[in-house]
């Protein structure tokens, strides 16, 4: 196992030719003494107690070599894998090859919703399917379709989270889930302000984006992204790592490959899923009210 699959692009069901359209600059080319930079990093690490850590593949619609790509590498590593499909993206067609590369009822993989369509409805400012720019009936609509859709193709195996498009949500957001009994929510952004919680809803936060990143100095963004990396060992409570497959090189396959050996084999990180801490009777939300 030294050095996890000692990468080859084949390993993985990848051609030598691969390459994604669209893929952030620091992820083109491999940069110089980048596995040492990583190493060192994880290393560094090893000296404290790293918080539980959950992997959140966004923008699941249809399958790719990407994506088969993707749960070759969590099922070699055996890490579970937060899988957030976009419910108006999966065809009957699209079913069956998702399923194909990663079965439904596999352990592994935690099934859950994300958005709806993955559209932008605010007419200015950061983009958002779920933002304040959305009518309270238009959100609840768009959650209960999507949900619906859901759970008729997962049955049991929906796990009833909810990561909205672009990371970004609103108060009447959270009055949707919950009124249609979800229980978690995944994002970056924390809960609007006046609501550090909410009854119910265990929030899933997370804090490094791996994939969707604008940069126009990769050597500069690759140092922050060890930084961040880095930063993994000072957060308190479960902490998530955001994928995005379709915007994967050659190179951020490497990346996470390495990444995923030496959290496992070096750090000794502890994976955890939505499935199991919403199993666990000791994760309690603190109570919160929406006005």
């Amino acid at each position: 196992m030294k050095g996890g699959l000692h990468f080859r692009p084949d390993l993985l069901g990848l051609d030598a030719s691969y390459m994604p359209r669209k893929y952030s600059p620091v992820w083109k080319v491999p940069l110089p003494g980048w596995k040492g930079v990583l190493d060192e990093a994880s290393a560094k690490m090893t000296s404290a107690i790293p918080p539980p850590i959950f992997f959140r593949a966004d923008d699941i619609g249809a399958a790719s070599k990407a994506f088969d790509a993707l749960c070759r590498l969590f099922r070699f590593y055996r890490v579970p894998l937060a899988m957030a499909v976009i419910p108006a993206w999966l065809s009957e067609t699209g079913q069956v090859k998702v399923f194909r590369a990663a079965p439904v009822d596999e352990d592994l993989w935690n099934w859950h919703q994300h958005g709806w369509r993955h559209i932008n409805w605010q007419k200015e400012g950061a983009k958002s399917e779920f933002g304040s720019d959305r009518a309270p009936e238009r959100q609840y609509e768009d959650i209960l379709q999507g949900r619906t859709k859901m759970e008729r193709i997962f049955g049991p195996n929906f796990v009833p989270v909810f990561t909205p498009p672009w990371n970004r949500f609103s108060r009447a957001t959270l009055k949707a889930l919950r009124k249609l009994d979800f229980k978690g929510i995944s994002a970056t952004a924390p809960f609007p302000p006046g609501v550090k919680s909410l009854d119910g809803i265990k929030h899933y936060s997370t804090c490094l984006d791996l994939h969707t990143r604008e940069v126009k100095n990769p050597a500069g963004d690759f140092a922050l992204l060890i930084d961040q990396f880095s930063g993994l060992s000072k957060m308190k409570g479960l902490t998530g790592i955001i994928i995005h497959h379709q915007q994967m090189t050659p190179f951020a396959f490497e990346f996470l490959d390495r990444m995923l050996y030496n959290l496992k084999y070096v750090i000794g990180a502890r994976f955890s899923s939505f499935k199991e801490t919403l199993k666990s009777p000791d994760e309690r939300p603190a109570r919160a009210r929406l006005r």
